[in-house]
């Protein structure tokens, strides 16, 4: 399962936000069925991740993602994909995901990929080296 931002209920595509982000897809990537979920931390990035934790989900994508929160959902198991700032559909993740389309961000990119919708981002990654 991945679980994939909204900004609306009813929305099917991604939202630009996470930690905020009010409802959640959580897409089966076998059979491309999802089900939305409120999200129970909006508001708060690292809320937002535990909640993401608890749903027995494996990876998760988005649009814009702040260190705290990578580094929180990579700690405890879950792959992180980036859409390159594309507001993708649910449909289109799917496919993407069917394909191996998807950017993992990892200690060696997460400099390149992670930001929290502003332009002075910094990543522990890059001491890391």
């Amino acid at each position: 399962m991945i679980a994939i931002p909204l900004a609306k209920n009813e929305s099917t595509v991604i939202s630009d936000l996470y930690g905020n982000s009010p409802y959640f897809a959580l897409l089966n990537e076998e059979t491309g069925t999802f089900k939305v979920v409120e999200n129970k931390g909006c508001g708060d990035g690292i809320e937002t991740a535990k909640f993401i934790s608890e749903q027995k989900v494996d990876s998760t994508i988005f649009y814009h993602m702040g260190e705290g929160v990578y580094n929180f959902l990579h700690e405890n198991g879950l792959k992180v994909y980036s859409c390159v700032k594309n507001y993708l559909s649910i449909d289109e993740i799917y496919l993407q995901f069917l394909g191996n389309r998807y950017k993992e961000v990892t200690k060696s990119n997460c400099s390149a990929l992670l930001d929290s919708g502003t332009t002075s981002i910094s990543c522990f990654c890059k001491k890391i080296k």
